[in-house]
């Protein structure tokens, strides 16, 4: 069987596009739409997001499916979308429609498995390539191993880590989405390859945000330990690695519009 199922999918026209589904949000919208934010940092994490908006000052712009939240002190060019789950389809899905809505660069933050025990909890990682193992972005182009960060954002991203004296992993990462079906062969195999981490969504925002046209790069900290080893959750451990990543997100973002 291909995949996807139905073969030379990629260059046919979609029964829906992103900007008939903004045309009928704006639609529903109670009032004027919100002009969207020119960046957004993608966020999973449910306790990151309630510490961003607790933290700065902003407003809600709240015809999304999860939450759209613009920084006041960013003039309203940042925002970060999150409160919408995990997982490739649904990033994918809200990374479309923001884009449709005119929004030009994306930072994916969260935390991420380890396979690489020299990584210390709270150092930055940021990923140059994304193994495709989702079946999300396989929908939107052809299929292949990698998909990769634009290049001006992620030389921006660890551009400024590098600046403020920041430990910083750069590699690959290995995106999948089945957390409970990553094989002890597979993290043989892609640890031996030099892979650092493993998560759910980078190589999809990487592939889609490059069909769209628009800028896409990726950063975590580390939660557990995948490596040859037994495995180590310290997701209970990662509370203000976290915070810091999502400080760093929006400072990121904040000198990338500028």
């Amino acid at each position: 069987m291909t995949f996807p199922n139905f073969p030379d999918k990629h260059g046919a026209e979609p029964l829906v596009t992103p900007e008939e589904h903004a045309d009928y949000r704006a639609s529903q919208a109670d009032g004027d739409v919100s002009e969207p934010p020119e960046a957004v940092v993608l966020c999973y994490s449910r306790g990151l997001m309630d510490y961003l908006t607790e933290t700065y000052e902003g407003e809600t712009v709240d015809h999304y499916y999860g939450q759209l939240y613009c920084f006041a002190d960013t003039d309203y060019t940042v925002g970060v979308m999150g409160n919408f789950g995990i997982g490739a389809p649904t990033a994918v899905m809200l990374l479309d429609e923001l884009i449709a809505d005119g929004v030009e660069a994306f930072l994916s933050v969260g935390i991420a498995g380890c396979l690489d025990e020299s990584v210390e909890m709270g150092e930055f990682v940021v990923p140059d390539r994304a193994i495709r193992d989702e079946g999300t972005s396989h929908h939107y182009v052809e299929s292949e191993k990698y998909a990769s960060p634009t290049d001006e954002l992620f030389d921006a991203t660890t551009g400024l880590l590098d600046e403020r004296g920041e430990t910083v992993h750069v590699g690959p990462t290995w995106t999948t989405d089945a957390i409970y079906r990553e094989t002890k062969r597979e993290v043989e195999e892609y640890a031996n390859e030099g892979v650092l981490t493993v998560e759910m969504e980078a190589s999809a925002v990487f592939a889609v945000a490059d069909y769209r046209g628009a800028d896409a790069a990726a950063m975590f900290v580390v939660s557990d330990y995948l490596g040859l080893s037994d495995w180590e959750p310290k997701f209970h451990l990662t509370s203000e690695d976290v915070q810091n990543l999502g400080d760093t997100a929006k400072d990121v973002l904040t000198e990338y519009v500028e």
